[in-house]
């Protein structure tokens, strides 16, 4: 629900209550002119305040506008600049360790392929020692 509608039946019921009351009340034709006058100018009094407060409230949005359009932009800029210089600080740190885990893949790789060569020749000696146990026929 909008809120100036909201406020703007507010004051209406106000005016139709305070009509209502002093129309019901025996008062002389003078009594409840002077009291219709003082309900319209307290009416008016309630519609200056509500627009003045609307009005304040429209120059806080605007300023917060205003603040958000010239801050955001400052903001992204330094966060990507902070995001670039993050990059180029951590780059030289990234192709180092690229460069020990290719060498350290690389170290692994030659052993496996040495193990498997002395795993070949363990066989070979194990198979000649075999042979010369047994007892010639």
């Amino acid at each position: 629900m909008n809120i100036k509608s909201s406020l703007l039946g507010l004051a209406v019921g106000i005016v139709g209550g305070a009509t209502a009351m002093l129309l019901s009340t025996p008062q002389s034709g003078k009594d409840v002119r002077q009291s219709l006058k003082s309900t319209k100018d307290a009416s008016q009094e309630v519609g200056n305040e509500l627009q003045q407060r609307f009005s304040s409230i429209k120059d806080a949005v605007n300023m917060i506008k205003s603040e958000i359009q010239t801050t955001v932009p400052t903001v992204i800029s330094d966060v990507k600049t902070s995001v670039q210089i993050f990059q180029q600080d951590t780059a030289p740190i990234q192709n180092r360790l690229k460069g020990n885990i290719e060498a350290v893949s690389q170290s692994a790789n030659e052993l496996g392929q040495a193990a498997s060569e002395m795993s070949t020749e363990v066989e070979k000696l194990v198979n000649r020692l075999t042979f010369k146990k047994q007892p010639k026929a």
